[in-house]
């Protein structure tokens, strides 16, 4: 149960990659200022500091394709709370998790929990790092942040343009973006299982069925693979943007 939990927090997608070519450094600015552009401008990425989407689809636990379907807030840049619904021995269970900015917490059937770990609440910051790079492309012009052109490869059969992103303090996420029309297409970064169960992974996302959301391009299908193996797919449904959300929002229940 935790595990399937913390796979939707971070978890942080399916054809291979062809070896990157290298690219040559004029052609970043341009990639970088094409892909703002087709998200929906700079202006309207920055306006909105927080998320609230729903979802529904199949995680992979132990073999076996579970059924799940929730909500998910964001607040960035320290606050989240999903809370779904999985299909668990022919029953609904209901979960949910959150990180207030400082305390971190799992609500499970007759379980509660408030996770006090420091690594944890460490690696909880850094997925939220990694989420607010892959959801908001206007921060690849934010202060501190340093870019680098990783190549050209093939992202399920389509030219896509890769972009390292690196912020002091944090772990690299590479970005593809489709050469065609520059929407983002896969994410890369390395993360743990912010509960302790999983090790560490190589989170891919593949996004793809781009649908037009308050002036914003989102995804409306999301596929997740930890070390290339697919653990989550995902359909996104009603989606909505918010300059902020109170901090209510994600308190502890």
């Amino acid at each position: 149960m935790t595990r399937m939990g913390s796979l939707l927090l971070v978890g942080s997608l399916l054809a291979a990659c062809s070896a990157p070519v290298p690219a040559q450094e004029p052609d970043l600015r341009a990639v970088v200022d094409k892909a703002i552009k087709a998200h929906g401008g700079k202006e309207t990425l920055a306006k909105f500091t927080a998320s609230q989407v729903k979802y529904k689809g199949t995680v992979e636990l132990n073999g076996t394709s579970t059924k799940v379907e929730g909500e998910i807030f964001h607040r960035y840049p320290d606050r989240m709370k999903n809370v779904l619904k999985v299909e668990f021995n022919g029953m609904d269970v209901d979960i949910a998790q959150g990180f207030d900015g400082k305390v971190l917490w799992l609500n499970l059937p007759g379980n509660n929990q408030e996770i006090t770990d420091k690594d944890l609440i460490a690696e909880m910051h850094e997925g939220l790092h990694a989420e607010r790079i892959i959801n908001n492309v206007a921060s690849l012009d934010a202060k501190g942040v340093k870019l680098a052109t990783v190549g050209e490869a093939k992202v399920k059969e389509k030219p896509a343009f890769g972009v390292r992103v690196s912020t002091e303090g944090k772990r690299d996420v590479i970005l593809w973006f489709d050469k065609a029309n520059y929407l983002l297409v896969k994410s890369e970064f390395r993360g743990k299982d912010p509960f302790g169960q999983g090790g560490e992974a190589n989170q891919e996302r593949y996004f793809s069925d781009y649908k037009d959301v308050m002036g914003r391009k989102v995804a409306g299908h999301l596929e997740v693979h930890h070390d290339g193996k697919r653990v989550i797919d995902l359909e996104v449904g009603e989606a909505r943007f918010h300059e902020r959300l109170d901090d209510a929002q994600f308190a502890r229940p």
